[in-house]
């Protein structure tokens, strides 16, 4: 029978799945404690979610090197440099079908959960919201400090880009921040053409 009001009992007949009666309260005991272990799985999800951004940034970054264009072309020829390319470019695809895999199964956990929700049935939501307090606890601090991380470090990039712009406003009548910042990259790339092998 289908409720679209809360309710209380520990009969739900076929659950989520047909053929998963739950109509003793033993079974109705187990399907709760299911559903509160799968919340807490929900909320550690969203930290390996995270971990595998990080590591998909990682390595686009060890993809594109920042080297100049002269090292770069001698670097192109060289046999044992496109067989580290293609490693990395073979681990990315890897960690990136990994991450959509997670993303998918994360994705299901989270729509399953809410459908467990939708029987409107006050204890399954009462162990489902015991769960995510559980696993928030859990999980919490380590999310709240990766997050963090990741604040800091686009508020150094924005910092850095005041940092550009304040440069540009004071170079006093001599161009376009255009020009300015060009200007600055061909004098980095003069340094490093005339620089020494040997430095």
């Amino acid at each position: 029978m289908m409720h679209m009001w809360f309710w209380f009992g520990s009969n739900l007949g076929d659950f989520l799945l047909p053929g998963y009666n739950v109509v003793t309260t033993s079974s109705f005991f187990c399907t709760c404690l299911g559903l509160i272990a799968l919340a807490i799985l929900y909320e550690g999800m969203k930290i390996l979610q995270i971990k595998l951004l990080q590591n998909a940034t990682m390595l686009i970054r060890k993809q594109t090197p920042r080297t100049s264009e002269n090292s770069s072309l001698l670097s192109k020829m060289s046999s044992k440099s496109i067989g580290t390319q293609l490693s990395l470019h073979c681990i990315y695809w890897s960690t990136w079908s990994f991450q959509v895999l997670h993303w998918s199964v994360h994705t299901f956990l989270g729509y399953l959960l809410m459908l467990a929700v939708m029987t409107y049935n006050v204890y399954i939501n009462i162990a489902l919201v015991l769960g995510g307090c559980l696993g928030y606890w859990i999980f919490g601090p380590k999310l709240i400090e990766l997050n963090l991380k990741e604040f800091y470090k686009r508020q150094n990039i924005l910092d850095c880009d005041k940092e550009c712009a304040d440069n540009a406003i004071n170079y006093e009548g001599q161009g376009s921040t255009v020009s300015v910042v060009t200007e600055q990259l061909i004098t980095e790339a003069t340094i490093e053409v005339h620089m020494p092998v040997d430095v």
